[in-house]
């Protein structure tokens, strides 16, 4: 445990120093700018989950992945894998630090873009969260093997974060809903939808078991590919 909160402090030391927190900071503030005066309170059930699929769900994935390659770069992973810190607990900490942080960043968007507006704030709490975990998990997993920003982005990270943003557009109707259900993202997407909105029983059910199936099982793929390329201690 000791070592665990060692590296949560370590954590969030690195991903201010990196500035990744001003840089988040600034991406919520001008999304909530832009929803306050493009979308409105009026279209809030659509947009909300929109805003936080394209921006937020986007800088989870990329800071996760940023922090491994710049570790990489500096050394650090060398010096973990002789550390007692396990597998288990560097995955924990990124989790806990950028899925902490987006959820901050939900509060901005939703304080300037959708002030006043009635929500459900557990509903929509459940939806940022699992967001979160889905793209740190994936960004994670996927930059385990690279080494420079170059092979991480081309192709896959454009063509999986691509895919991963496509529910948004069964909400404004376009192309056949079905397609959108198959997508993990979709899951949480529809739980911040139903913070504004009612929906259908089948929906909260899909909503809901989407969301832990895909967590549980990025969670695997993710621990897997850790210990594989970074190598670290299985504890």
């Amino acid at each position: 445990m000791s070592a665990l909160v060692a590296t949560l402090k370590l954590d969030v030391t690195v991903q201010a120093r990196s500035l990744l927190y001003a840089v988040g900071i600034a991406v919520a503030v001008i999304m909530g700018l832009l929803a306050r005066f493009l979308i409105g309170p009026r279209f809030a059930a659509v947009g909300v989950p929109t805003m936080y699929l394209l921006g937020l769900g986007g800088t989870a994935y990329i800071f996760g992945a940023s922090l491994v390659l710049m570790e990489k770069s500096q050394g650090t992973i060398d010096a973990l894998r002789v550390s007692p810190l396990t597998v288990d607990q560097y995955l924990g900490s990124k989790l806990v630090t950028l899925v902490g942080f987006a959820a901050v960043e939900g509060v901005i968007v939703q304080l300037i873009g959708f002030w006043g507006v009635s929500f459900d704030l557990l509903t929509l709490g459940a939806g940022i969260i699992t967001l979160g975990l889905m793209n740190t998990l994936v960004g994670l997993g996927q930059v385990a093997h690279h080494t420079s920003v170059l092979s991480f982005l081309m192709p896959g990270a454009a063509l999986v974060g691509a895919v991963m943003q496509w529910p948004f557009l069964g909400a404004l109707g376009i192309g056949p809903s079905w397609v959108y259900y198959v997508i993990p993202t979709n899951g949480p997407f529809l739980l911040m939808r139903g913070a504004f909105t009612p929906l259908a029983t089948w929906q909260w059910i899909y909503a809901v078991g989407m969301s832990l199936l895909t967590i549980a099982a990025l969670a695997l793929w993710t621990r897997r590919r850790l210990r594989a390329h970074l190598r670290l201690q299985q504890g």
